[in-house]
C-alpha cells in the first residue's frame, strides 16, 4: 500500500511540475553608447526590447545595464537616440556580453543641411563615421578569396585565377598588419605570350589588393590624416538599390601617410557611402606618382623611377552573409605613353587557406588548358 501511495505521489509531482512554468534564466548586459563620428558618449539613449516593456536608458556617460531573459532570446534590442540612426541587435547575440561598445551614426553631423557652405564639414563627419564602423560593417573573420584576374598591355592579355588569403579579416588598419596578414598566389594561369623578362611577368596583384582602402591604411579613411584632404559632399546616388552619399576629396600635400604612396605627386578621389549603415560601397582614386613601381615592389632599373606614372583605381564592396567584403578592383595606368589595364573580380569566398603564406609577384604558374576550357569567366 505504501509503495502504491508513493507511486501516486510521484505521478502527481510530475503533473504539478509539468503545469508549473519554469522560471526563465535572466542575464545582465552592460555597455556604452557612443557617437560613431567623435567617440563621445551618447546620453539618454533608449535601449529596449522590441515588442515588450523591457528597456533602459544610457546615463550621462553613455553607460547602461539591462536585464534580459532566455524567454525573449529570439527578440531584438533597439538602441536609439535623437539625432542618431537607430541600431538593432539580437538578444541572442547579447547573451553573456559585458562592456559592449555601441556606435551610433549621427544623422545631422552637428550641421543644418540647409547650410550649403557647410557641406564639406558634413562630408568629414560621414567619412569619420564610416571609418569608425568598419569593424561592424565588414567581416572580421579570416577568409580566402578566389578571384579572376585579367591584365591587358600592348595587345597582350594575361588571365589568372588568384587566391588571396587574409588571416584576420577587416580589423586593425596598419601598414604592417595589412601586409603580414594578407597573402596571395596564382593557382591557374592563362597567357597569350610567355613572359621572358622578370618585369614582364609581374601580375599587378600587389597594386590591386593595396587599393582595398577599407583593409589598408594611407587613404581617405585614415582619420589621423583626414584633415589633410579637401572634402566636398556631392549629390546623392543609388548603387544596387542602396542610397549613398557621394563625397569627393583631394589631398593637399600627398605623402605615404595619407596616400599609401611615398612618391605620390597628386591624389584625388570619390567615395560612396551607404546612408543606411555608413558602409563604404565604392571608392575611386586618380593618382600621379614619380616612378613606375608602387608599394616597394621594384624589379626595374633606376631609369624607370624618373618618369611619371598616372593611374586610376575603382574599388567596390558587396555584402556576404551580412558583412561587406571586397568585390572588384579595376586599375588603368599609363607610363611613358604605354597604357595598361588590370581587373580583379572575386568569384568565390572560401574558408582561410593556411597554405598561402607569401605573395607571388611573378606569374610562372603552368597553364592548365582543361581548366580554362571549362572555366566560366565573370
Amino acid at each position: 500500500m505504501k509503495k502504491y501511495m508513493r507511486h501516486i505521489l510521484f505521478c502527481l509531482s510530475l503533473i504539478i511540475l509539468g503545469l508549473t512554468p519554469i522560471k526563465a534564466q535572466n542575464f545582465s548586459v552592460t555597455g556604452t553608447v557612443i557617437n560613431a563620428e567623435t567617440g563621445a558618449a551618447v546620453e539618454f539613449a533608449n535601449i529596449g526590447v522590441e515588442g515588450t516593456y523591457l528597456g533602459t536608458a544610457s546615463d550621462l556617460n553613455g553607460n547602461f545595464e539591462i536585464i534580459l531573459s532566455q524567454a525573449i532570446i529570439d527578440k531584438f534590442v533597439s538602441v536609439s537616440a535623437v539625432g542618431y540612426k537607430a541600431k538593432r541587435f539580437s538578444v541572442k547575440d547579447w547573451e553573456g556580453q559585458e562592456g559592449l561598445i555601441i556606435q551610433l551614426a549621427p544623422t545631422n553631423y552637428g550641421i543644418s543641411e540647409v547650410n550649403v557652405a557647410a557641406k564639406s564639414k558634413v562630408g568629414y563627419g560621414i567619412i569619420k563615421t564610416a571609418s569608425n564602423l568598419i569593424s561592424e560593417n565588414y567581416t572580421s573573420k579570416p577568409f580566402t578569396l578566389s578571384a579572376y584576374f585579367l591584365n591587358s598591355k600592348s595587345g597582350v592579355k594575361k588571365e589568372a585565377l588568384v587566391k588571396i588569403s587574409d588571416n584576420k579579416g577587416y580589423g586593425e588598419r596598419s601598414f604592417t598588419e595589412s601586409f603580414q596578414n594578407r597573402n596571395f598566389k596564382i593557382v591557374q594561369n592563362n597567357v597569350t605570350k610567355e613572359a621572358l623578362l622578370l618585369k614582364d611577368g609581374l601580375t599587378l596583384t600587389e597594386e590591386l589588393i593595396n587599393a582595398d582602402i577599407v583593409r589598408s591604411p594611407g587613404n581617405i579613411l585614415s582619420i589621423e590624416t583626414i584633415n589633410e584632404f579637401d572634402v566636398n559632399e556631392e549629390d546623392d546616388e543609388v548603387i544596387d538599390g542602396e542610397k549613398v552619399w557621394v563625397i569627393s576629396y583631394k589631398c593637399k600635400n600627398p605623402s605615404i601617410q595619407n596616400t599609401g604612396d611615398a612618391e605620390c605627386i597628386a591624389y584625388s578621389g570619390t567615395i560612396f557611402i551607404a546612408q543606411d549603415n555608413n558602409a563604404i560601397i565604392k571608392n575611386t582614386i586618380k593618382v600621379v606618382r614619380q616612378g613606375k613601381f608602387r608599394h616597394g615592389v621594384n624589379f626595374s632599373n633606376p631609369e624607370e623611377t624618373k618618369e611619371e606614372l598616372k593611374y586610376d583605381i575603382e574599388t567596390s564592396y558587396k555584402l556576404n552573409e551580412g558583412k561587406y567584403i571586397i568585390h572588384s578592383i579595376k586599375l588603368n595606368q599609363e607610363y611613358k605613353g604605354v597604357k595598361e589595364a588590370a581587373w580583379l573580380k572575386v568569384v568565390d569566398i572560401l574558408p582561410l587557406d593556411k597554405s598561402i603564406t607569401s605573395r607571388q609577384y611573378f606569374n610562372n604558374t603552368k597553364k592548365d588548358a582543361d581548366f580554362w576550357n571549362s572555366f566560366k569567366r565573370p
